[in-house]
């Protein structure tokens, strides 16, 4: 019997965790069983979110990033581990030191042969560290970015891999406050107004980057010391209200207000990035995500995305599969399949 490859996931019981472990344990092209086990890192393994994990055939590991004691035993055994932490529950700073010190322990692993990073675009760098274009989560995954790309990696397997995958805002966030619509229509339109001027967002299907993932730890040789920039579709207001209208049948209108305008809808967004913790809010990050985008700072290579997974989503066969109507949803999970 074939000895499975042991996958840690970190992030797991967060949005993206439920497509990517289940895109871990499927079935290959052939119908043959998973290659791949899957151990989920997890601070509750009695959540809901845990145990539905745990029902997909995951081992839960009780433990968080941020205690590299638990890392260390979470890590022993593990051909593989993708990485996928927060900013907004431990802030930046630690983010990046806790990220160095996976990398770094994932070394002293003797089965480890693929760190897989989730990352996000450095949007700072990219413009040039004008401050307007601050944004905590992008620029402390984008740091790493910057860090893993100076390590060795080894695409024999004779040692340990690196590859990063860049995503980008969840399209699922068409349900809510990132992406959506105003909360009230306009003579029955719906009013998409997010502040973008003519840019582009690079919006991702959760179960996309699923599918990334599973395909990074299949193909190790070929994403070694690489960064996989990946979307579903780069999205531009105009380009969303055709598709929405022309799909839906509903009505829909863009308004063009300014990002201090859009995020004084949503004063919830004021508290700091760690709640409980001084430092930037929520807002100020959101305002300069929404400038690196609206200056197209971002880019994508669409047509190598499409060439390398042509059973990914659209911004059109999203809204169709999903039945997006406009309204906005309590769970972005509510989007998400529950395979």
């Amino acid at each position: 019997m074939t000895t499975k490859k042991l996958i840690l996931v970190i992030g797991a019981t967060g949005i993206q965790g439920r497509p990517c472990v289940s895109a871990l344990l499927s079935p290959q092209a052939d119908g043959s069983p998973s290659p791949y086990s899957v151990r989920v890192l997890t601070r509750d393994p009695t959540s809901k979110h845990a145990q539905a994990l745990a029902s997909l055939g995951a081992e839960l590991f009780k433990g968080s990033f941020d205690d590299l004691v638990t890392i260390a035993a979470a890590f022993d055994g593990c051909y593989g581990v993708f990485v996928n932490t927060d900013t907004f529950s431990v802030g930046e700073q630690k983010e990046i030191y806790y990220a160095i010190k996976m990398f770094e322990h994932a070394h002293r692993v003797p089965q480890m042969r693929h760190f897989v990073w989730s990352g996000l675009d450095y949007g700072s760098k990219f413009g040039n560290f004008d401050p307007k274009y601050s944004a905590i989560h992008l620029d402390g995954k984008g740091a790493v970015n910057d860090y893993l790309r100076s390590q060795h990696s080894s695409p024999t397997g004779e040692a340990l891999t690196w590859s990063i995958i860049t995503t980008g805002p969840y399209i699922e966030n068409l349900g809510g406050a990132l992406l959506g619509p105003l909360a009230e229509r306009e003579n029955g339109a719906v009013v998409f107004a997010l502040p973008i001027g003519d840019g582009h967002a690079p919006a991702i299907s959760i179960e996309d980057i699923g599918w990334w993932v599973r395909y990074t730890f299949d193909h190790r040789s070929e994403t070694s010391g690489q960064e996989l920039k990946i979307a579903t579709e780069m999205l531009s207001m105009d380009k969303l209200v055709e598709t929405f209208t022309r799909v839906t049948g509903i009505p829909a209108i863009r308004k063009r207000i300014s990002v201090e305008e859009y995020l004084d809808t949503y004063p919830h967004l004021n508290r700091s990035i760690v709640r409980g913790e001084e430092g930037p809010s929520v807002r100020e990050s959101f305002a300069g995500m929404f400038r690196v985008w609206g200056d197209n700072l971002l880019t994508r290579d669409m047509e190598w995305i499409r060439r390398v997974h042509p059973g990914g989503y659209t911004l059109e066969s999203w809204i169709r599969e999903k039945g997006y109507d406009g309204t906005l949803a309590p769970d972005l999970r509510h989007f998400v399949s529950k395979k």
